[in-house]
This record gives structure tokens, C-alpha cells and sequence, in this order.
């Protein structure tokens, strides 16, 4: 890699952490606000005081004359029905706020508003007696007039509102002035909170934008650059020496991941090419031996059977390598089967059998855990789990000696198969239990060559269990020999 980028910025920085810095702000959102807001609450102030003379009326103002108005109409009585007596009527009411009707007892209008009329005949006008109700946001006030015998003789009707705009109509700009006042403060909170979370992110933006670019490199395979400095805060400092530890060990991680990969890569195609011409060349001897092999039949067959087998093997161990190599690419998936997985292992039981009694060794295959579900099909990788076993089981039947047993026992769970192979051999050495499912890992080397032995088996069979979403352990049995547990999840088919 080349050198090495930094990505930043030169912005002012600050090592406070974000609580305080937001308390902060805060305090000085409040403070500002409240300083402005004493600015308009003054000058309304001033012009309620020096602008106009009486001031603004409030929404009950209006409804406070009322008790004065019927206190006069209760002098007057009867004599209020005369349409003489609305010019002194009216010097009590103030018409500015309070609309009103003086109305007989069939329910006309005598003198008044000749607007709408609230009352609707003599039976309306006695329901209607001593009460107060609503219409389109403004209220009626109901009140009876009476003779001097206390006998009802008409009714008078005030209306009014409860709203300091209706009751302030020539007043707009100071009503106006009056409820900005009283909105000032939260405009003043937003307004100054737009400001300081502006300077806020200025201060923190530079460090945040440090590793989302980061991230996104990362992302893109990229690793040549670094993200350590200063941030807007204490925690995004953190943040980015935190950020800038891992990229580094990923840094050193991938590299040592690619150098692996590169070497296996390299490794197997070396192996593939140097294996490939001499086994086409000891095929071809081979069977040009056994076609033309009528001189010294007794020396042929043993020299044929070597080259046979050495061909054998040579290839077993170029389709591991080849296989090994497919198996660790991204595209490499499991093909899932409905699988009848008694049937499979009996058949598998079968020829494990033919193999341990060529060699003088028993097996012993047994149910050891049977769920219900094992009745049912099962969705597996068969082909892949016999692969796995014919590993496992043929490695520990190569260290079984003649007269030695290999026990193989299945276990059914709900939710996965447990296969367990135990022998009877010298089990693993210290070494073997660290290093047996490293790849190309042989044990004891002379012994593992002499046997055609690549060290790619249980490699192999691990990577293929993991495949499986389950895993692999082994270990060596109290009264001796080794053991090899494969634990695989499964699906029923239906």
C-alpha cells in the first residue's frame, strides 16, 4: 500500500463531551429567548401604556357591564317598553360591545337590534326567561322586565362576546402586539435553537463525515487511510481513535487473510499441475502393462497393482485439492434433498462393514436417540454428509488396528443429527488435537505419506459441517482410542 491518507479536516474542535455542550446550548437557547422576549413584552407595554387611553379590553369585558345594565332595567320596569325610553337605555348599555332588543310578551321587537331574533312567541319568551345561551360564538343574556306588581311585561335581551379581538376592534395593532407577546418566547426557543444546532453540527459534522467516509472506503475494500484526530467532542474523539484502531487491525487482518489465500491458491494450483502429467503418463503405462503383459506375468500383476494403486491415490488426493478449492469460494452452496436417513445410513453402514472387515476390524452401528422426525424425510446435503463420514470413518479405521472396533452411534434430535464415531487406536496425540482440522495438517508425517495420507480429511469434513450450519469435535476416550462427534442441523421436508 502506498502512504497513508488522512482524511480531516481544519475545523474548530472541542474536546467537551456532548452533554455538556448540548446543556450548554440549551442554557443559552433559554437565556437568549428570555432576554428577547423582555424586549417585545416592553415595548407592548409601552404602547398599552402610552398608545391608548383605556387600554386593552379583556375577552370579559363586556360581560362585567351586564349586572350594572339589568340593575338599571330592574328600576326602570315597565316603563322600558315605551320607545321613549331608548335614548336613556342606550346611555347605559355601550353599544360598541353590547348588542341589545327590548321585546314585548308576544315576542316582538319593540325598539332595539333589528337583526335575529332569539325568541319566537310568548311560549319561546317564558322558556327562554332568566337565562344565558350561545349562538355563533356569541352569548344572549335572557332578563325579564317587570311592573311594578312584579308582573311580566316583556324581556330584555343583551348580546355580547367573550373575545378580546371583537372586544378591541379599533385596537388591531395592539392586540396584535399582545399576542405576539405572548408567542414571543417560543419563536425566540426556535429561533435560537436553529442557530446553535447549526454552530452544533459545523463543530461535530467534520469528524462525523471522517468516518462515514471511512466506512464507505472500508466498504469498498479500501483501506489505505486513517480517520485518527481530533473530533467535535470527547466521544466522537473516541469514536474516531476507536475507529481508527479497528481499521487498522483489519488492515493487518486482510492482509494476512489475502497472503493465506494467495498461498493456498498458488499452492493447489502448483499441486494440480505438477500431479496431472505424471498421472496421465503412469495411466498410460499402466494400461499399455496390462494389455501387453505376457512376459514375466508373476512380476507384471505386483508392478501394475503398485502403479494402479499409486494412481489411485495420486488422484483421491488431486480431487481433495481441487474440491478444497471449490469449496471456499463464495458461490460454493449445499444442495438440499429429501432424504430418507435411515435408509442412507444403512446403506452407508453397509459399506463402512465391507471396508472394516477387510481390514480385520468390527463395526458396530447402533440408534443411540430416534425423534419422530427421523420417520419423515429429511431435507439434507446427502452427498455432502457422506463425504463428511467417509472422512471421519476412514480415518479412524486407518489408526484401528486388525482385531479393533469402530463404533458408530445416531442420535435424532427436534432440531438436529448427532453422528458419533469412536475407536479403538492410540487416539491423538497433544499435537493432533490442536492442529488436526487445520488443512494439510498430517500428524505424524512418515506414517501419514506412507498411507496416501494429504491431511485434507477432516479439513475437509470441517469446513463441510460448517457448511451444514452445525460443527465438528473430537477428542481421545478415557479407556482409549479416539472419538470424532459431528453435530448437524435439519429441516423436515414437509
Amino acid at each position: 500500500m502506498g502512504g497513508r491518507i488522512q482524511i480531516q479536516q481544519t475545523v474548530k474542535t472541542s474536546r467537551r463531551p456532548l452533554r455538556r455542550q448540548f446543556m450548554s446550548a440549551f442554557v443559552l437557547i433559554l437565556l437568549f429567548s428570555f432576554l428577547c422576549s423582555l424586549m417585545v413584552w416592553g415595548v407592548t407595554l409601552y404602547f398599552l401604556i402610552h398608545q391608548t387611553g383605556r387600554g386593552v379590553l379583556p375577552a370579559n369585558h363586556y360581560e362585567r357591564q351586564i349586572p350594572r345594565i339589568l340593575e338599571y332595567a330592574a328600576r326602570q320596569q315597565a316603563a322600558l317598553l315605551s320607545p321613549q325610553m331608548q335614548d336613556e337605555l342606550e346611555k347605559v348599555i355601550p353599544l360598541q360591545g353590547i348588542q341589545y332588543q327590548v321585546i314585548d310578551l308576544d315576542g316582538r321587537i319593540v325598539y332595539g337590534w333589528k337583526g335575529e331574533s332569539y325568541v319566537n312567541g310568548p311560549e319561546d319568551l317564558i322558556e327562554k326567561l332568566n337565562r344565558t345561551d350561545s349562538y355563533n360564538g356569541r352569548f344572549v343574556k335572557f332578563s325579564p322586565i317587570l311592573d311594578a306588581q312584579q308582573r311580566l311585561k316583556g324581556m330584555l335581551l343583551l348580546r355580547y362576546s367573550l373575545n378580546v379581538t371583537a372586544n378591541n376592534p379599533r385596537n388591531g395593532l395592539l392586540v396584535s402586539l399582545v399576542l405576539g407577546s405572548l408567542i414571543a418566547p417560543f419563536v425566540f426557543i426556535v429561533l435560537f435553537s436553529a442557530i446553535f444546532a447549526r454552530r452544533l453540527g459545523k463543530r461535530l459534522e467534520p469528524s462525523i463525515t471522517r468516518i462515514i467516509g471511512g466506512a464507505r472506503r472500508i466498504q469498498q475494500n479500501d483501506l489505505n487511510f486513517s480517520v485518527a484526530g481530533e473530533g467535535g467532542s470527547k466521544e466522537l474523539t473516541e469514536l474516531s481513535n476507536a475507529f481508527e484502531e479497528m481499521r487498522s487491525a483489519l488492515e493487518q487482518s486482510l492482509k494476512r487473510e489475502w497472503q493465506l489465500e494467495q498461498e493456498r491458491r498458488d499452492m493447489i494450483s502448483a499441486i494440480a499441475h505438477d500431479l496431472r502429467t505424471p498421472l496421465t503418463i503412469i495411466q498410460g503405462h499402466a494400461d499399455n502393462l496390462i494389455e501387453n503383459g505376457a512376459r514375466h506375468p508373476e512380476r507384471l500383476e505386483r508392478y501394475l497393482l503398485t502403479i494402479r494403486n499409486s494412481t489411485q491415490r495420486a488422484d483421491k488426493m488431486l480431487t481433495e485439492l481441487l474440491f478444497l478449492n471449490r469449496i471456499d469460494m463464495p458461490d460454493f452452496i449445499l444442495e438440499y434433498l429429501p432424504t430418507d436417513l435411515a435408509a442412507f445410513c444403512e446403506r452407508k453402514r453397509q459399506e463402512f462393514d465391507l471396508l472394516c472387515r477387510e481390514k480385520g476390524v468390527t463395526l458396530c452401528c447402533s440408534r443411540q436417540q430416534w425423534h419422530h422426525h427421523a420417520e419423515h424425510l429429511l431435507l439434507l446435503d446427502s452427498a455432502r454428509l457422506e463425504q463428511v463420514l467417509d472422512n471421519v470413518i476412514t480415518n479412524g479405521l486407518r489408526f484401528t488396528p486388525i482385531g479393533g472396533e469402530i463404533e458408530w452411534t445416531i442420535s435424532v434430535y427436534e432440531q438436529h443429527i448427532i453422528f458419533e464415531v469412536k475407536d479403538t487406536g492410540p487416539g491423538f496425540s497433544e499435537q493432533d488435537l490442536r492442529f488436526m482440522f487445520d488443512r494439510f495438517y498430517s500428524g505424524d508425517t512418515s506414517r501419514s505419506q506412507a498411507q496416501g495420507h494429504s491431511g485434507l480429511g477432516l479439513y475437509t469434513a470441517k469446513l463441510l459441517v460448517e457448511k451444514h450450519g452445525g460443527k465438528i469435535e473430537a477428542g481421545n476416550r478415557t479407556q482409549g482410542g479416539a472419538w470424532v462427534s459431528l453435530t448437524v442441523p435439519y429441516k423436515c421436508a414437509s
